[in-house]
């Protein structure tokens, strides 16, 4: 079973919370696959390189310090690799 999503419903989503990091838009419902994903929301990190360096499952307050600290702290070891 795909979790594919409107790309247009995905867009404004974003636009609505001000996010401006690149967004996967799994039209062809590929996630599950993909990153062993089994519903909404879902987090995952890829650092420059492609690699999966951080999941999370489920919904998430990232505007905060600690969520801040988690992603730097996830994208420092993904770069040293």
């Amino acid at each position: 079973m795909g979790l594919s999503e409107n790309a247009e419903a995905v867009r404004a989503f974003a636009r609505e919370f001000g996010i401006e990091f690149p967004l996967w838009i799994d039209a062809q419902g590929r996630s599950p696959a993909a990153f062993g994903v089994w519903g909404h929301p879902n987090t995952i990190l890829i650092d420059r390189a492609g690699r999966v360096v951080g999941r999370v499952r489920g919904e998430r307050d990232w505007d905060t310090d600690e969520a801040r600290r988690l992603v730097d702290a996830l994208l420092s070891v993904a770069s040293s690799r």
